[in-house]
């Protein structure tokens, strides 16, 4: 342990220096808590959440397979799109006239694997 003084916020039987001044070194290093907050507050809509969903499961599709696939406008979807794909998280390609949307790689690698383990049989259960 180095010999940076911790100061006490409650009392406690057991203190961990180590783990709370590691923690507070995480903190405080390179993490973007701002971004990342960004990041989780754009995933917060079920809609962008069942159109990640829906990437994920079916690799790519275009505006109009997520308005069969939700029931919602052509014009909604892609309002949820357009913001996904200024966020960085998912990307376009131009084949004539239709436009297919896939998820970018990039640092939402962990999200995606959180998603990818998403059952929804086990969500409605444990909502039941």
């Amino acid at each position: 342990m180095n010999n940076k003084s911790i100061e006490r916020t409650c009392i406690r039987s057991f203190v961990d220096d180590d783990k709370i001044e590691q923690l507070r070194d995480e903190i405080h290093a390179d993490i973007d808590f701002e971004l990342d907050a960004d990041l989780f507050a754009m995933l917060a809509s079920p809609t962008r959440l069942k159109i990640l969903y829906c990437l994920i499961n079916g690799n790519e599709l275009c505006v109009c397979d997520f308005s069969d696939v939700l029931g919602m406008s052509v014009s909604a979807i892609s309002h949820q799109l357009r913001k996904l794909k200024d966020r960085g998280i998912v990307q376009n390609r131009r084949e004539g006239l239709t436009i297919y949307y896939s998820i970018k790689e990039n640092k939402l690698e962990p999200v995606v694997e959180l998603l990818q383990s998403f059952q929804i049989k086990t969500i409605k259960k444990e909502y039941k």
